[in-house]
């Protein structure tokens, strides 16, 4: 879903989309908030577009490591150092304050917590110059 509503606004913003996933991972059902994990999914690919170039790709992959889904959202952006990683998901931290007027440093603290509260996690893998790939595992 989070998906599917993003698309256009990748689109206006001269963004290519990219998704894949198993089929395996439709058999597998996830409990929880449907709306919240939904909110989840929309704040990363929301920072993806926000830091995204013009002409960039954001990647999504979903696919099952043993007994958890995987979600990747992969985006060709400017890339964090290691000290702004290690901050991220705090509330109000914004590692790039050229973007303090898009948000409020909540969205990726809000995104861990809601993880968290489901069984699963996140973790960023990002360098200067080199994007970042936000993994989500949630529990099957």
């Amino acid at each position: 879903d989070a998906v599917y509503t993003y698309r256009e606004l990748f689109q206006q913003d001269g963004i290519a989309l990219e998704y894949t996933s198993d089929k395996a991972i439709y058999e597998e059902p996830i409990t929880g908030d449907p709306d919240r994990l939904k909110q989840v999914f929309c704040n990363l690919l929301d920072n993806a577009a926000k830091f995204s170039p013009e002409g960039g790709t954001v990647a999504v992959n979903l696919h099952k490591e043993k007994s958890a889904l995987m979600v990747s959202v992969t985006d060709q952006g400017e890339g964090m150092r290691a000290d702004t990683q290690a901050h991220i998901f705090e509330q109000f931290y914004q590692g790039d304050t050229s973007h303090t007027t898009q948000g409020n440093g909540l969205g990726l603290a809000m995104v861990k917590k809601v993880l968290e509260l489901h069984g699963g996690s996140i973790q960023v893998n990002s360098a200067p110059g080199q994007g970042s790939c936000f993994t989500v595992t949630l529990p099957i």
